[in-house]
């Protein structure tokens, strides 16, 4: 997460400069949680990588009064889907009680999206009045302040029934009838040079003492490659450890050229040598440098 969160929030800056007439900023998932539930009024466009949006949006649409109220554009560069934000509730499927809502939304984006603005603002708009009027699935039906719990099928009727009207209160929903999105292909750009330079070895060990690997691992004596340093959890436990770190039996060992090039074979060789001496290996990640830079994260303290 540390590469992947780190080369977004990279490209994300790299991309505003290209457009200095929008204000931009950066903020950690955690406090933009915490702040979009606290002052939603703050934001305006939220850009994240898809898990992050998988939650932040569920819990945009919460905020608004239920996550069946949203719905979802998904737009690629050839084709586009249009959905619900909350994906399936089978648990309602039958029973007449599922909000309706979501799936609307998302044929209004896609009206918006294909050109057809005034269709989408007819239905919006009555969509609107119905929820103004008080008419409120099960999910967001509130003594006092709702006027009648309908069933998926009665709220889809109320809307239809309200067809051309606007809302009194709500702010009424206007589109342009062109609006769209321009699609082009962004250029690929220069490729960087990319060039191997290591791996992380990762090896299943009970009861593991790092100094004891170390001096097994060392043995190994894979020419071209020498071992630089052992993780476990994240954290460097060799060379120079520090003694309160709690380890698991998941270890990270980390080989790196030694002289000459890291090659596929480098890695092969290290994996044979290490099932040699009993290390029971259970992944591998490649370490690569792009344009010099290294495309991989240090161990915490290393």
């Amino acid at each position: 997460m540390k590469i992947t969160d780190g080369l977004f929030h990279r490209t994300f800056e790299e991309i505003a400069l290209e457009y200095p007439e929008i204000e931009h900023e950066h903020w950690i998932v955690d406090i933009g949680a915490a702040k979009l539930a606290d002052t939603p009024e703050a934001f305006d466009v939220i850009v994240m990588p898809n898990l992050y949006g998988d939650v932040l949006s569920d819990v945009a649409a919460q905020i608004t009064g239920s996550v069946g109220l949203a719905g979802s554009a998904n737009i690629g560069d050839h084709c586009s889907m249009f959905e619900a934000i909350h994906g399936s509730a089978p648990r309602r499927a039958g029973l007449n009680m599922a909000n309706p809502s979501g799936l609307l939304h998302g044929a209004l984006l896609m009206l918006v999206h294909i050109g057809q603005g005034q269709a989408a603002e007819l239905a919006h708009n009555a969509w609107l009045r119905t929820i103004e009027d008080g008419v409120h699935t099960y999910d967001i039906y509130t003594e006092g302040i709702s006027k009648e719990k309908v069933g998926t099928k009665e709220f889809a009727d109320a809307v239809i029934a309200r067809i051309g009207q606007r809302p009194l209160h709500l702010k009424p929903a206007e589109y342009l009838p062109d609006t769209h999105l321009d699609l082009s292909i962004r250029p690929a750009g220069v490729r960087p040079i990319k060039e191997r330079v290591g791996v992380d070895i990762f090896i299943d060990y009970g009861d593991g003492d790092p100094s004891v690997i170390a001096k097994r691992m060392q043995t190994l004596d894979v020419a071209g490659t020498k071992l630089t340093v052992i993780s476990n959890r994240g954290t460097k436990v060799w060379p120079h450890p520090n003694p309160d770190t709690y380890w698991s039996d998941h270890w990270s060992c980390r080989f790196e050229a030694d002289g000459e090039p890291f090659t596929a074979g480098h890695m092969a060789r290290i994996i044979e040598a290490c099932e040699r001496v009993g290390f029971d290996v259970i992944k591998t990640e490649g370490l690569f440098t792009f344009n010099g830079e290294p495309g991989f994260s240090l161990a915490q303290g290393q």
